[in-house]
């Protein structure tokens, strides 16, 4: 079974930025089947406004990878279904969390280890992870299967 990745902007962003990396690796893997990769609409949203802001020149490497990745695009949760994650989570990312919880994905991957803190975690069972966290996880598993 292939394993679900709900990935943050940031990991999109970072895949699209740089040819090296682990966020670049993720983005990979989607490419190659390997993962699932699995996103809101605001995560699409957030990623190409971010993009067009700071990286205005990788807009067509960004779309080009977006055919190729197979995103599974969720819609964004209501607002009354992400209130109860305001006390643990920032605002902006409180949809983004409560999309997560609903879908339950095998990881959710971000690089804001400020906000998806490991009390975050606790609270809602979620595997969060850095890219680096998980593909070197993923790395040791395929090792250990040789």
């Amino acid at each position: 079974m292939t394993p679900t990745v709900f990935v943050d902007a940031n990991i999109i962003i970072a895949g699209s930025a740089s040819r090296k990396g682990a966020s670049r690796v993720v983005l990979g893997q989607a490419e190659y089947g390997m993962i699932q990769l699995v996103v809101t609409r605001q995560v699409l949203v957030e990623t190409e406004r971010n993009i067009r802001l700071k990286f205005p020149k990788i807009l067509p490497a960004l779309s080009e990878l977006l055919m190729y990745i197979n995103l599974q695009i969720l819609d964004d949760p209501e607002p009354h279904q992400y209130e109860r994650w305001l006390s643990i989570i920032e605002a902006k990312d409180a949809p983004i969390l409560e999309a997560a919880v609903q879908f339950a994905p095998d990881y959710l991957l971000t690089l804001n280890s400020k906000d998806f803190t490991p009390e975050v975690a606790r609270a809602t069972g979620l595997v969060i992870q850095s890219p680096g966290e998980f593909v070197s996880n993923i790395r040791h598993i395929v090792s250990q299967n040789l």
